[in-house]
């Protein structure tokens, strides 16, 4: 099956809000609360750009970037011959087309690779090894983000895909963890994040300080968390995992410092049954 470049137009949206003054108080109160906990989660990733540059093959970048300059410049004769020749035909250059109106916005501020995946593979016809590189690129005017995958099979290296669309802004800002113009369901979800974290905290602790039996398994028990809820906090989307633990009973990362954070929390069930059963546990080991 033959691939087809394309080109999608569309933006993503910019949600808007309007706060009272009680809800700015609340938004002031969860900034510092956001604060606090990511802040470490974001030192640790400082340095991952530098890491992923490490990663990236250099002859594939090159290559991949000569490619976009042909496109953006509507040198689409240049752009033709470096595809794969299954993807020569009299469509081609409508699909490199519709790249141009995406990427033809001046000489580009900034062109940075935000992700790379190295597939290898053997058949018949040959060791094949393609290299898919995520971009983001910032033109005086606008932003855009995309793929180009560059392949390589019997000594010759060709273009086998490239998707490009606009974007508002970089990508850092809007998979960002902000609670500007967020919906009342991120609070709340931030919020049932932090109580599962502190009930656990806070049942760990009366548990360490409670004269009761078998307190270390109590201890594992009240670690984990079971059935993981997670929440992707650029888009919105919610989803369940019924089979998981969580230490601590929450979670949040991201893939990348491009990718949007999952924010993850699961029910604190040995929490909540050692804070209701910790008079009776207490009995018994009096008795």
């Amino acid at each position: 099956m033959r691939r087809r470049f394309w080109a999608t137009l569309t933006t993503l949206p910019i949600p808007l809000c309007m706060h009272s003054a009680s809800q700015r108080n609340i938004h002031a109160c969860f900034r510092k609360l956001h604060f606090l906990v990511f802040l470490g989660l974001l030192l640790a990733g400082c340095d991952r750009k530098a890491f992923l540059q490490r990663l990236v093959p250099k002859e594939d970048d090159v290559f991949a970037r000569r490619f976009f300059a042909a496109i953006r410049l509507g040198d689409y004769t240049a752009a033709d011959q470096m595809l794969v020749p299954s993807l020569r035909d009299a469509k081609s250059e409508s699909g490199l087309r519709e790249l141009n109106r995406v990427l033809a916005h001046g000489e580009p501020v900034s062109v940075e690779i935000i992700g790379c995946n190295v597939f290898a593979a053997a058949s018949s016809q040959g060791a094949t090894r393609t290299t898919n590189l995520l971009y983001q690129i910032r033109f005086p005017d606008s932003w855009a983000a995309g793929n180009i995958a560059v392949s390589h099979q019997g000594g010759a290296t060709a273009i086998v895909d490239s998707h490009f669309q606009p974007i508002p802004n970089s990508l850092e800002i809007l998979n960002g963890f902000t609670f500007v113009g967020k919906s009342a369901v991120h609070y709340l979800v931030f919020a049932i994040w932090f109580a599962v974290l502190l009930l656990i905290l806070v049942a760990l602790i009366i548990c360490i300080r409670s004269r009761i039996r078998r307190k270390w398994l109590w201890i594992i028990f009240i670690l984990l968390g079971f059935i993981r809820f997670r929440f992707d906090w650029t888009s919105g989307h919610f989803d369940v995992q019924p089979v998981s633990v969580v230490l601590f009973g929450v979670s949040a990362f991201r893939s990348n410092l491009y990718a949007p954070w999952i924010l993850g929390f699961a029910i604190p069930v040995g929490a909540i049954i050692f804070l209701v059963s910790r008079r009776r546990l207490l009995l018994e080991n009096a008795a």
